[in-house]
């Protein structure tokens, strides 16, 4: 690693690339939305909508500030947004981070009933350059999400799985005990270098997303680091070890 220089965006954090699908039932309001926003711009050579990291979007988080990017690379594009067709848009970013603010940012401003994100692809690895070379990365995230090995998550599937298991057992005791068993035996599992999640923006949707992309870019993150057997249970073992228990709890806070 010592040859290496680990790829950032402008805005501080690693790069990753990540794609958003819309479900577009009505275009117009969309682009309406977009027309009235002074941090979008229409690239016409492209044939996308450019989303800005300015006006509207200057507040947005990221680990350096819109204040501290220097007014000569101002402003800078922090996604890009494609109609494929009437009926999907994507939406495509350099990082989990602004996948977050992204959905967050884009819902308060785009009626869910006119364009509303479902699903979200990612790439679970961190990229690297050579100190003597400039970082080159893509306009177009084609090369990762037009692929036909991509690791799908699915919950429905997973509840079908977890029920299959249930079934298998008449005692409430043991039938925790099966389920619990297999979802660690998954999260033993290496991330997937691409995959498929499902999005969902209503009820809190987008604060478990943010926490799952948390982990995973840990997970990613321990990997770069030379850690190469870190799992997901690794990490969640972590964050329970971090947890006081009940009775440590209770003393801390009768000490309040």
């Amino acid at each position: 690693m010592s040859e290496e220089l680990l790829i950032t965006n402008v805005t501080g954090e690693p790069f990753q690339p990540a794609r958003v699908y819309y479900q577009v039932v009505n275009q117009k309001t969309v682009l309406g939305v977009f027309k009235k926003l002074k941090c979008m711009d229409y690239d016409p050579e492209g044939d996308r909508w450019v989303w800005l990291y300015e006006s509207e979007a200057k507040n947005l988080r990221f680990e350096t500030s819109y204040n501290k990017i220097p007014k000569e690379k101002r402003p800078i594009v922090i996604g890009y947004f494609m109609f494929r067709n009437d009926q999907e848009m994507i939406l495509e970013l350099r990082s989990f981070e602004r996948v977050i603010e992204a959905l967050q940012f884009f819902t308060k401003r785009i009626n869910w009933r006119a364009a509303e994100p479902k699903r979200l692809r990612i790439v679970n690895k961190l990229f690297t350059t050579a100190r003597d070379q400039k970082p080159v990365t893509q306009n177009s995230f084609d090369e990762f999400f037009e692929r036909n090995d991509i690791y799908i998550r699915n919950s429905e599937t997973l509840e079908k799985e977890i029920m299959d298991i249930e079934s298998q057992y008449e005692d409430p005791d043991e039938k925790i005990a099966a389920v619990n068993t297999y979802l660690e035996e998954k999260a033993r599992q290496p991330l997937p270098e691409i995959e498929e999640l499902e999005i969902d923006i209503h009820d809190g949707g987008i604060e478990v997303l943010n926490l799952a992309l948390r982990m995973k870019h840990i997970e990613t993150w321990e990997r770069w680091n030379g850690n190469k057997d870190f799992v997901m249970q690794d990490l969640i073992e972590r964050m329970l070890e971090d947890i006081p228990d009940e009775e440590v709890a209770e003393k801390e806070l009768g000490q309040d």
